[in-house]
């Protein structure tokens, strides 16, 4: 048991001394919304929320403590009970722990008020209005639930957060990857409820430690909301309206991005920096390597640290046409930035007063002249053309503990505001130090993984737990931070990479893939950046189908199999998105590997010949370049080159859609595809003996591909299509290929599922 878990719980013990037996004579009070109800005991104070419809038990409050200077004030009664239609208060009695008599002046009653602001959302405050406590603690009862949330870092192991004992503050360094530091002040469990705390000062979780589960926040008023589902989806939408849902990026953020650790080192085939980043980008081009972005790690600035004066150091000669040369290229260029101050930054923040005490100190953006200061200093970077930033630190005691979450909302928040100044949307943004309402403005970088499998593993652990958390746009330094990758590795994370929302790849001395791999390995890197980018249609629709609901594009299979014990804490396999289950390779030397497929029916994506009936599992072959997916029945999956980025390979280039279709036995499906201005639905329906699919405009032209038997006939928009002309099957792999333009309605006579018999 920690040191926390411990003096609550003996302060829970040490109320029950104090009223013997009171459990017995406890009066009740209650309040009811048409879901849920709440019963408050005066006598000793607790309280539960329920559930009408079933009566169950979602949450049992077992203690509340204030802290004022030093010493704890447990809640022991409740009193003064009021109600309205919407919300019950009551003050609540403070006794000093390990006193029987409270000293003359001390506190002696706090408040709390129950509102429900919605029937499924019960807000908590509580609250001390004659002076100012040091912090407020909640306890739980632990009822062996699974806890899902709070740190994009698996402080619990995996993807349960049970035995986990943190502060809420970015993650210094940790095991298997330095600073992954996305966070929000909510979990949710199986128990059909999460919790969100309104607060962005430091905190503490202990999650299912002897019994209890607690949070403590560094607050003088504590607003927490219980949040019903009864199911994830439920939680997530409704947090996610409360918190605000994250920024929808830029068409071309979706694509790969390249980046070196410093861009002075290894010059081969260059003599400064500036010609080594057009070298890299005419590398891609050459071959055939799809990228969209670039950016500039530190030091590319001038002064000491290679940061703070706003500008690009003499590697440089000439940024404008360093912008201009990648623009021409198709790829845009971002550069790293921190709330760190150096060079003429701290000279001048210094002189002004305006940051914090220490080495590297962070300016002090709470105020708002601060952090006007600030951005005005970054509108150098915007001006000179620079679309995006990498936002680093944060973490590292720049700035006092007390303001870090506030500074990992307002950081990302100031640069998105300069950018959007200038650029409108067309910008992007990814962070290490995230905290709850900075997915407004940022998305996630996984902080500095470890060179080895572990690192690979803590990089998928740590994609499902940040969109636990509603940070949806997520990606890793893929072949990890720390030292050179063994191809093995690099190919590994590859594939990973590819299905991951957000693609950045570092390259450098000894690590960069044309130059230090063999011709495997480049075409391994080409087969999955390529993968990617012909999965933006399909990642970008549930990207922004995150933002308008709270569900992750990488989705922990909890989500959508909550019933099924055996993927309560997997970390191994994810969603991606609805229709395709990834199953990385984790562990060194393996060829193959075991997956399980929850329930459904499921074909192999890299065959597509295979199905399964779940749940099963089953042995999946993985050679080097190869990871196993599979694709759920019924699956709509739009892919296709929709973004040129660096294309400039295909003389021409246009727009194209390639939509994967693989109908179900009996229903039908839909997918919401979204082509950057709206939301166009595909949807497929059995009609008789044909299959119907329809569609609105979808931006580009493109081909169907359905999975399907028995084909006798097509036609679109009410129009016969003949065979090798107006579409084409392959009825030895099952394939039909109709190409479409515009709005469609496409009907497949006699179409049967490849899913049946």
């Amino acid at each position: 048991m920690t040191k926390r878990s411990k003096s609550l719980w003996w302060i829970a013990a040490f109320a029950l001394l104090l009223f013997p037996g009171s459990a017995v004579w406890a009066a009740t009070e209650t309040l009811e919304s048409p879901v849920l109800r709440i019963e408050l005991n005066t006598s000793p104070y607790s309280y539960r929320v329920i559930e009408r419809s079933t009566g169950d038990v979602l949450l049992s409050e077992s203690n509340t403590v204030f802290k004022f200077v030093s010493e704890l004030y447990p809640a022991t009664d409740a009193t003064d009970v009021t109600k309205t239609a919407s919300s019950m208060q009551a003050s609540l009695i403070l006794q000093l722990a390990g006193r029987d008599r409270l000293p003359a002046g001390t506190p002696d009653k706090a408040q709390i008020v129950f509102t429900f602001v919605k029937p499924e959302v019960l807000q908590v405050l509580l609250k001390y209005d004659n002076g100012t406590p040091a912090e407020i603690s909640d306890e739980f009862n632990d009822q062996g639930e699974h806890y899902y949330g709070i740190w994009e870092y698996p402080a619990g192991g995996n993807i349960d957060n049970r035995g986990a004992d943190r502060d809420f503050l970015g993650m210094r360094n940790s095991r298997y990857v330095h600073h992954s530091s996305a966070r929000a002040p909510f979990y949710m469990t199986s128990k059909k409820y999460g919790i969100y705390v309104e607060s962005t000062s430091q905190g503490h979780y202990s999650i299912a430690q002897a019994g209890k589960t607690s949070f403590t926040f560094h607050e003088p008023r504590l607003k927490y909301d219980i949040i019903y589902g009864p199911n994830y989806a439920d939680i997530l939408e409704r947090y996610n309206a409360i918190a605000g849902p994250a920024f929808m990026p830029p068409l071309w953020a979706f694509g790969t991005i390249w980046w070196r650790d410093d861009a002075h080192e290894d010059l081969r085939d260059a003599t400064n920096a500036q010609e080594k980043v057009i070298n890299d980008a005419d590398r891609l081009q050459a071959l055939h390597i799809p990228a969209a972005a670039m950016w500039l790690d530190r030091p590319y600035a001038s002064g000491d640290q290679g940061w703070g004066n706003m500008d690009l150091d003499s590697s440089f000669p000439d940024p404008p046409k360093l912008i201009h040369d990648l623009h021409d290229r198709g790829i845009n260029l971002m550069v790293w930035i921190a709330n760190r101050s150096s060079g003429k930054l701290y000279e001048e923040g210094s002189a002004k007063g305006y940051l914090f005490p220490g080495n590297w100190p962070a300016a002090n953006i709470e105020r708002p002249e601060v952090y006007s200061w600030f951005k005005d200093k970054l509108s150098a970077y915007v001006h000179l053309g620079i679309k995006g930033y990498k936002i680093d630190r944060g973490d590292e005691d720049e700035m006092p503990p007390s303001v870090e979450n506030q500074n990992a909302i307002l950081f990302p928040k100031l640069a998105a505001e300069g950018q959007s100044e200038v650029n409108g949307n067309d910008y992007f943004i990814f962070s290490r130090n995230a905290n709850d309402a900075a997915r407004k403005y940022t998305s996630i970088w996984s902080g500095d993984p470890w060179n080895n499998f572990a690192g690979l593993q803590m990089a998928i652990k740590n994609g499902q737990r940040s969109g636990a958390i509603d940070f949806p746009m997520w990606g890793s330094d893929t072949g990890a931070y720390f030292a050179v990758p063994s191809k093995e590795l690099l190919a590994r994370w590859f594939e990973f990479s590819a299905y991951s929302p957000m693609m950045e790849v570092l390259i450098g001395p000894k690590r960069t893939v044309w130059y230090d791999y063999d011709q495997e390995l480049v075409d391994i890197a080409r087969i999955y950046a390529s993968t990617h980018h012909d999965l933006i249609p399909y990642t970008r629709s549930y990207l922004y189908h995150a933002t308008q609901t709270g569900m992750p594009v990488i989705r922990s299979l909890f989500l959508k199999y909550p019933a099924d014990p055996t993927v309560s804490d997997t970390w191994d396999e994810y969603l991606y998105g609805h229709n395709l289950l990834v199953a990385p390779i984790t562990t060194e030397g393996a060829t193959s590997r075991s997956v399980y497929l929850p329930a459904g029916r499921w074909m192999d994506y890299n065959h597509r010949s295979t199905t399964y009936e779940g749940p099963t599992t089953v042995t999946a072959e993985a050679p080097l370049g190869t990871i196993p997916v599979f694709v759920r029945e019924g699956a709509i999956i739009p892919r296709g080159d929709i973004l040129k980025a660096n294309n400039n390979w295909e003389q021409n280039w246009a727009p194209k859609l390639r939509i994967e279709i693989f109908p179900a036995i009996e229903s039908g499906s839909s997918f919401d595809y979204f082509t950057g201005v709206g939301v166009q639905k595909i949807t497929t329906a059995h009609k008789g003996s044909d299959l119907e699919i329809s569609f609105g405009d979808l931006g580009a032209t493109g081909t169907l591909e359905v999975y399907c038997r028995n084909v006798k006939g097509v036609t679109s928009n009410g129009t016969a299509l003949s065979a090798g002309a107006g579409y084409t099957y392959d009825a030895r792999g099952h394939k039909l290929s109709v190409p479409f333009k515009g709005a469609a309605t496409i009907v497949i006579n006699g179409a049967s599922s490849v899913f049946g018999q």
